[in-house]
């Protein structure tokens, strides 16, 4: 999504990780995704930044792209209450 004047988010800076840090995270979980066990390479952060605002090693983890447009699109599509948003991480940590 852009904006009229080209700039991903109007009015600030858009949010990128160091690909030092995605390639250590890669490398740290040997580019298997963390939820389905599959080859990954998508470094996602467990609790999203908009809510967290910290990219720490233990809140980062790779997915595939299968399995990180699968937990994206919830939270894009309908919006879950704060509270079941949260169980619903908890969960998903659970199972890894």
């Amino acid at each position: 999504m852009a904006y009229k004047d080209g700039s991903k988010q109007l009015g600030g800076k858009t949010y990128s990780q160091a690909l030092s840090l995605k390639n250590f995270v890669r490398q740290r979980d040997n580019y298997t995704c963390q939820l389905c066990g599959g080859y990954g390479d998508v470094v996602d952060h467990i609790i999203p930044y908009a809510i967290s605002h910290d990219s720490l090693l233990s809140n980062l983890r790779v997915l595939c792209r299968r399995c990180n447009l699968a937990t994206r699109r919830p939270r894009k599509d309908r919006a879950l209450p704060l509270a079941e948003w949260f169980a619903k991480l908890e969960r998903e940590a659970g199972q890894s």
